[in-house]
């Protein structure tokens, strides 16, 4: 999973782990469940929110921001979770 560095940082992710996939994937976790609970479990809220930030998805009314990036993120890890939960 990849981070920002300050959004690494604020979870004790130093620079010298941050190129630990281990570390990456533990702190990427512990992020995206952080997200969840500010988002009221919504899924697709706090997948687009991991990607452009919570700022942004509250800048826009909780719903996923009109970034392009964004817009592809959200339903590209939906589709992947499904595929390997199914």
């Amino acid at each position: 999973m990849q981070l920002m560095p300050s959004t690494a940082q604020r979870f004790g992710l130093t620079k010298l782990k941050q190129g630990s996939h281990q570390q990456n994937i533990l702190v990427g976790a512990r992020y995206l469940k952080e997200m969840l609970v500010l988002f009221d479990g919504d899924v697709e809220l706090a997948l687009a929110a991991y990607n452009a930030g919570p700022g942004a998805v509250k800048k826009y009314h909780h719903s996923i921001p009109p970034y392009q990036e964004t817009k592809l993120y959200v339903p590209k890890v939906l589709k992947l979770y499904r595929r390997y939960t199914s």
